[in-house]
């Protein structure tokens, strides 16, 4: 059984803003507990014949009780760029007994982690997910044929604190559910773009412009898709290297996502192909904010890479009307 709970929280963390949630899930690690860090960012079983259950059950790794160990997926991506956070997935035993479920997850239907533990009460397994992808996390008991199924998707990778967690009860069952809290994150946008639609997003607008400086200096970043399948772009800038918008578009065959930069400045732009890892880098500088129409142009092909091109066009603008 799945339970979702959302908690509000503006500018406050997870640990103050849900404390009594917390204690519930065990979402969080103890910065106390005892820990073990798994070498490998990511790691794949030889292949076998066995069933997923039966490997992992094979050599569980004993974890005390009121204990904790950690374990990491990904290459820490998320910390290097952009304005979201890591996901964390909890596996937790509720029960006054021990018990031994076993772990898989799969990235892209490719298992990523599969390790069996033996949990004594209160003992815990800490996962994170450091890197923005789609994610399935399953559990399972098999003394008990009892298995639950949480699936972690590109949206729950914003600003907030998320994570998911399975929970092994008293009674022998599993339970799963999923918090986080809910700040406003702006300069985040997750968003699937229909066949043939566009979606358009504006930056650095300032509550209260007046029409006219709405009208004033812009430069526009369009990421068009014209195959036939459908590619998931990620588009980032900064502005003097602080992050100001990361954006994850879902761009089905034909569909466009617009971003509209509202207020002059430096930045850099880099758009990325997550299927493909393919990634171009642009500079926008301050002189494209000008009374010219202004714009940077990513295109993806058939093979998943993009182009990119900056035009504008050319009149001769008032001297100092759009300098800072």
């Amino acid at each position: 059984m799945e339970r979702r709970t959302v908690l509000a929280s503006i500018g406050i963390g997870l640990t103050t803003a849900a404390a009594g949630c917390l204690s519930e899930t065990d979402a969080t690690a103890d910065p106390g507990s005892e820990s073990e860090s798994n070498p490998e960012s990511e790691s794949t079983p030889e292949n076998d014949d066995r069933s997923l259950a039966t490997q992992a059950e094979s050599a569980p790794t004993t974890v005390e009780s009121g204990a904790t160990v950690d374990r990491r997926i990904g290459d820490e991506t998320l910390a290097d760029s952009g304005l979201r956070k890591p996901v964390q997935v909890a596996l937790t035993n509720r029960a006054s007994e021990t018990h031994t479920p076993a772990l898989v997850i799969e990235r892209d239907e490719t298992t990523v982690l599969e390790e069996s533990f033996e949990l004594g009460a209160d003992a815990a397994v800490h996962v994170s997910l450091s890197d923005l992808d789609e994610f399935t996390v399953r559990a399972t008991l098999p003394d008990a044929e009892q298995a639950e199924t949480v699936t972690v998707g590109r949206d729950q990778f914003d600003c907030n604190a998320t994570t998911a967690t399975i929970a092994v009860q008293d009674d022998g069952t599993l339970e799963s559910s999923v918090i986080s809290t809910l700040m406003a994150c702006r300069g985040v946008v997750t968003a699937t773009v229909e066949r043939d639609e566009t979606n358009s997003t504006t930056v650095g607008a300032m509550p209260g412009a007046s029409e006219q400086d709405a009208a004033d200096a812009k430069h526009g970043v369009v990421v068009h898709n014209p195959t036939a399948q459908t590619w998931t772009t990620r588009i980032l800038l900064e502005e003097s290297s602080d992050p100001t918008f990361d954006g994850v578009y879902t761009l089905e065959p034909g569909a466009t996502a617009e971003i509209e930069l509202a207020e002059s400045g430096e930045y850099d732009l880099d758009v990325t192909v997550l299927e493909t890892d393919a990634t171009e880098h642009e500079q926008i500088g301050a002189t494209s904010f000008d009374c010219n129409t202004s714009t940077t142009q990513a295109e993806l092909d058939a093979a998943g890479t993009v182009d990119l091109t900056t035009i504008s066009t050319r009149m001769a603008c008032p001297d100092d009307e759009f300098s800072e």
